[in-house]
């Protein structure tokens, strides 16, 4: 009989069982971690969740504040805001071409910067070459390659924008539309694009602001859905009152980068704000930026906002007002003073020049700017690539260049003070030392003399320093030069060689040129011309490596004395030169900024900069040449005396003409008059101006007349060698 089902069933081992029992463990620990987070969601966190959900449906849509003014030292307002309306591209709505068309564009427009860099060295290379080789020397052929080289050092190469792809054809119907409204080809509208994506991807492109258009804004805003990635809104923008009145000063605004966002000056700045890029903007951007404000509105489940639930809103907050040092009075009379000097100097060519007035004994800057200029209100706007190249042609002045603070030039012999102080201090000339001027110079092979041949005899430092004698300090120069670097390290002292401190970015430093820097810069060329296998003093070696093609000499010393050679100074440091000799010693830091009010002009802050440190010299010789400086700007064989004499206050003047290759000379003036409660430094200098007595100091002279309340003749005289 067969057995029963029960005797079949083998028995449980001892082993299953526990195998059975781990598992059923292990199940009920899950579903008890499953029912305890539940519980957790529900029970504890429920409240939390509801609030949650509910917050989602908030958005805050954020209200831009506008920006503070700007204002000079007696309330008048130079930079304002206004609002208008402004139409613009969203990147990510552009398809892949573009974004490949933008890619490509950068390189090429890198490219283009690359040549004009090169340009730039090859230029400096060549007309370093002239200058030795001396202007009675300059082949034609070299001339010719100089004016090549300077062109294309000046602005790079334009880069075409690529026509709209042929695959982009919604892009196309889009900017034909576009067009129709706000008055624009379609390939305008897309060079803006591609332009603007380069320059700034993570922004909108402003394709054309629509102040007046109020018919456009209207449709655009009311047919959204008909213009995808198409923003239109209202922003605020910048005014400039006076337009072209310091219009390198105050400098440009746009939206944060995300490199800028890193910054820990930006910590707090969100996405998408506007900050100042460059200039007074930059600077004082923490002080004129404002506060954000922002509306909440609820949306609903597709995201749209839902019109029935109640908003809430907090107003932006403007940015408070920025006082400057600057006069708006003296800078209209400084910048039509130089404009009428230039127009004296229209037969050599010339066109640019720059200007600075500032308070000696504290180094506030009542009058700076540069020549020609523009109308500022451009820069509020979408700038074209042809605006831009005008704005930087040197065929226009390169207006948007602060020749003031930027550009770099010898001195000629308003350097004179320092070879002076150099040379006084470290004890190579007494103030009664007299040196013989025969009118000639020979230093080695070499040959000096005076501007137009000029023997003045016999000559102590005031002396030499009243008529400019350049044979007196051609042997001071001389004779520093055995002694070391003392004229360099006088000038750097005194204000020359680095940069002022100004609140203004893109100041440049300037050099002063020693045996160091030249040795090591032709043990830089040696070194290229065996690398390159080309010979040293030819052409070929000239474009290749650029860079200083011989050794320090004492010549250079020499020209280094009367403000020649390879010195580079701006006219704002030449001013901080001459303040520093005024103040006894004491370097004052040139400032723009006065003090932060708010909207209604009462004061919040004052701004302070305290003097930068104190160099040390004799009392006596500061007097041994500020008496040089009198004499040349009031008594007869001075000079500027034929300008100042019988001058109300007292006036300290020295003219300067600079050697610029084979351009025309470059005209110079810097004066200090001690007038009570109204101390004033002016440096003036015209590009191509000639001599220091025919342009710039007559400009000075018109400066003065503003600042002082005089009406005073300023042409010049019959003496204007120097």
């Amino acid at each position: 009989m067969p057995p029963s089902l029960e005797e079949r069933r083998p028995p449980i081992t001892p082993q299953l069982a526990v195998r059975v029992a781990i598992l059923g463990g292990f199940a009920f620990a899950l579903f008890a971690i499953v029912f305890f987070r539940l519980w957790f969601l529900q029970v504890l966190s429920g409240e939390d969740y509801v609030s949650a959900a509910a917050k989602n449906r908030v958005r805050k849509v954020r209200i831009e504040a506008p920006r503070g003014d700007i204002v000079d030292r007696n309330d008048r307002k130079l930079v304002t805001t206004r609002v208008a309306p402004v139409v613009q591209i969203a990147p990510e709505s552009l398809p892949s071409s573009v974004i490949q068309q933008v890619d490509q564009y950068n390189q090429r427009r890198g490219a283009a910067e690359k040549a004009r860099l090169a340009a730039a060295d090859q230029l400096k290379a060549l007309e370093r070459d002239m200058r030795e080789t001396g202007r009675k020397h300059v082949t034609r052929r070299q001339r010719r390659t100089r004016n090549q080289l300077a062109r294309a050092a000046k602005v790079a190469p334009p880069v075409q924008v690529p026509p709209i792809p042929a695959d982009a054809t919604k892009l196309t119907r889009l900017y034909r539309k576009l067009g129709r409204v706000i008055g624009m080809r379609p390939q305008a509208i897309h060079d803006r694009v591609v332009q603007g994506v380069a320059d700034t991807p993570y922004s909108n492109v402003t394709i054309k602001t629509l102040a007046g258009d109020r018919a456009a804004f209207n449709y655009l805003f009311e047919h959204k859905d008909r213009f995808p990635g198409v923003v239109v809104e209202k922003r605020y923008l910048r005014e400039y009152p006076f337009k072209t009145l310091g219009a390198q000063l105050f400098g440009t605004v746009n939206e944060i980068s995300p490199s800028q966002l890193k910054l820990k000056r930006y910590r707090h700045v969100a996405q998408g704000t506007r900050i100042g890029q460059s200039g007074l903007e930059e600077r004082y951007d923490h002080y004129l930026r404002g506060r954000d404000g922002y509306t909440k509105v609820v949306v609903n489940s597709t995201g749209n906002r839902d019109e029935q639930a109640r908003t809430t809103r907090v107003e932006p907050k403007q940015g408070q007002r920025v006082q400057l040092t600057l006069d708006l009075g003296l800078e209209r009379a400084a910048n039509n003073a130089l404009a009428r000097a230039i127009g004296y100097a229209s037969v050599n060519g010339a066109r640019a020049g720059a200007y600075v007035a500032m308070d000696p004994t504290n180094g506030e800057i009542i009058a700076l700017g540069s020549y020609p200029s523009f109308d500022a209100n451009i820069l509020a706007r979408p700038l074209s690539q042809q605006t831009y190249d005008r704005l930087t042609s040197e065929s226009n002045g390169a207006p948007l260049l602060d020749r003031a603070i930027a550009a770099q030039y010898p001195t000629g012999s308003t350097f004179k003070p320092i070879t002076a102080m150099a040379s006084l201090q470290s004890g190579i000339i007494s103030p009664s030392t007299v040196v013989n001027d025969t009118g000639k110079y020979t230093l080695g092979t070499q040959s000096y003399q005076n501007a137009k041949g000029a023997a003045f005899g016999a000559l102590n430092m005031v002396d030499a320093l009243r008529v400019s004698s350049d044979i007196f300090f051609y042997q001071l120069g001389a004779r520093a030069n055995g002694h070391g670097p003392i004229i360099q390290r006088w000038a750097r002292q005194l204000g020359l060689g680095h940069r002022t401190g100004i609140d203004l970015p893109g100041e440049s430093a300037g050099l002063v040129p020693d045996a160091r820097w030249r040795n090591a810069g032709y043990a830089k060329y040696e070194a290229c011309t065996k690398k390159e296998h080309v010979t040293p003093g030819t052409t070929q070696a000239l474009f290749a490596c650029g860079g200083i093609e011989r050794r320090w000499t004492a010549g250079d010393n020499v020209n280094l004395a009367v403000g020649q050679g390879d010195l580079q100074a701006t006219p704002l440091q030449l001013a901080t030169v001459y303040s520093t000799i005024v103040n006894g010693g004491k370097v004052v830091r040139p400032h723009l900024g006065s003090a932060i009010q708010d909207g209604a002009g009462r004061l919040i802050e004052q701004l302070r900069y305290p003097a930068r440190r104190t160099v040390d010299f004799s009392s006596a010789n500061r007097a041994t040449i500020m008496e040089g400086l009198h004499e040349a700007a009031t008594q007869q064989g001075g000079t500027s005396a034929d300008i100042f004499h019988n001058y109300p206050y007292p006036i300290y003047g020295k003219t300067g003409t600079a050697e610029r290759g084979v351009d025309p000379d470059q005209s110079w003036y810097a004066v200090y008059v001690d007038a009570p409660g109204k101390p004033i430094v002016i440096v003036t200098t015209i590009e191509r101006g000639g001599f220091g007595a025919e342009t710039a100091a007559p400009a000075a002279c018109l400066i003065l007349n503003k600042w002082l309340d005089l009406k005073r003749a300023c042409q010049p005289g019959a003496d204007t060698s120097r």
